[in-house]
């Protein structure tokens, strides 16, 4: 086995029957004082993230709700179990709101549900203090321009879907990197930057867009282009993205000897050094839309108001659980002009569905599309899921994404952006 089957073996090692397959979610929050501050990372002397991340952790094992994480700027991130259908994900979701909102009605604290921080230049947040994220600051400083923003001042929903086989993997990453333009549009809610309204800029899409030239971006970028081959390319592309960190012997983050993910992994297969957290730390320096670890992973969703958080979810399954939707996408996307692709990506970072897309049809055609056969799947499932989705479509189509509406309220309110934020 050379070493692009064996991290092959590695993401394909948790496979599904059709049946079987779920869904998890991981969603990121800010947190802020009730003087309208952010929630500090590191204090010394006062309650801080460190400790509420404590604090969740030490409850959320009372009642299998899941589990939560940092990310560098102090954002909380809770990560789902996986489930087999949304109203069961929902149940999870709701017991996460009860137990995020209790510790925090303690502490006299506020979470904020949405893409960028409206207030703060991420050079007035501090930066946790892991090696890990100490690390990817320096990284990303070398390799983009808003890397202290993505890591600061961004919140997103991450989705998660067990994987079939081989060629289930190829051709849904396929189709979910020809969507990320329709997801952009459809779940973009980062109004404000600065406390100044962004008019039609897709502002969490813009800063993932310039965080990092190697590890952001979509598949297409990076050369991956067609779904027959893709894991295999989408191996080759990693192997060639600088390495941020290695694990140690114990498995803490370090800072490394070697140039690339290839250049390590290499090493360490040939002395039979490799281990599979070694891989799976390198899946996870690598950011495009779509990624794979042991499941695909959909990365390009902004935080969405707590009402509005499994849209997103019912949006992805009603493509990813039916295999005739995958079918037609797949059929279709396998038609367009690279040059077309490239272009429509670009037109993803404004908030226009004028613009022309792919085909000859309009960047509005095919959004509406891509929902009506996500509502078309959810419907043969016959379980109800399309409850989380229908309402929420009919508002963006109707009324624009939410980063639009916000800021039209916004503007109506004559209020102070703080008082409208937190009302």
């Amino acid at each position: 086995m050379n070493l692009n089957k064996y991290i092959k073996s590695h993401i394909l090692s948790k496979l599904v029957k059709e049946q079987d397959r779920k869904v998890g979610i991981e969603v990121e929050c800010f947190i802020y004082t009730k003087n309208y501050k952010r929630l500090n990372v590191n204090s010394l002397n006062e309650y801080d993230a460190i400790n509420l991340f404590k604090e969740l952790e030490t409850n959320s094992n009372k009642d299998d709700i899941g589990s939560f994480s940092l990310e560098p700027g102090g954002q909380v991130e809770w990560s789902s179990p996986a489930f087999s259908n949304i109203h069961d994900l929902n149940n999870s979701l709701q017991k996460y709101k009860n137990l995020i909102d209790e510790i925090l009605n303690k502490h006299d604290l506020i979470n904020l549900y949405i893409g960028v921080d409206p207030f703060n230049n991420p050079e007035s947040i501090d930066l946790i203090n892991q090696k890990k994220y100490q690390l990817m600051n320096e990284s990303m400083e070398r390799n983009g321009t808003l890397g202290k923003w993505m890591m600061r001042n961004t919140s997103s929903i991450q989705l998660n879907y067990d994987i079939i086989n081989e060629r289930d993997a190829n051709e849904i990453a396929f189709i979910l990197d020809c969507l990320h333009p329709i997801s952009a549009y459809l779940f973009s809610y980062s109004p404000f930057q600065l406390a100044q309204p962004v008019n039609e800029k897709n502002l969490r899409n813009y800063i993932w867009e310039n965080t990092d030239n190697y590890r952001c971006k979509s598949l297409l970028d990076h050369g991956i282009v067609y779904p027959s081959a893709l894991l295999e390319e989408y191996i080759n592309y990693i192997k060639t993205v600088p390495l941020i960190f290695e694990l140690d012997k114990n498995l803490k983050p370090k800072r490394t000897k070697y140039q690339t993910v290839g250049d390590q992994l290499l090493d360490k297969y040939m002395t039979k050094e490799l281990r599979k957290e070694d891989i799976e730390a390198a899946l996870h320096q690598i950011f495009t839309n779509v990624r794979f670890k042991s499941l695909i992973e959909i990365r390009d969703i902004d935080c969405l108001p707590f009402k509005y958080i499994l849209s997103p979810v019912a949006f992805f399954s009603g493509i990813v659980f039916d295999e005739t939707n995958r079918e037609k996408m797949l059929n279709e996307f396998s038609k367009w002009d690279i040059n077309e692709r490239k272009l429509w990506n670009k037109s993803s970072l404004i908030l226009d569905l004028n613009q022309d897309g792919p085909n000859g049809k309009s960047y509005y055609d095919w959004v509406v599309w891509a929902a009506e056969l996500s509502i078309e799947g959810l419907r043969n499932r016959g379980q109800g899921e399309e409850i989380y989705f229908l309402e929420y479509f009919s508002n963006i189509i109707d009324n624009g994404p939410l980063t639009l509406q916000s800021q039209n309220m916004f503007l109506k309110s004559k209020e102070s952006l703080q008082k409208f934020i937190f009302s």
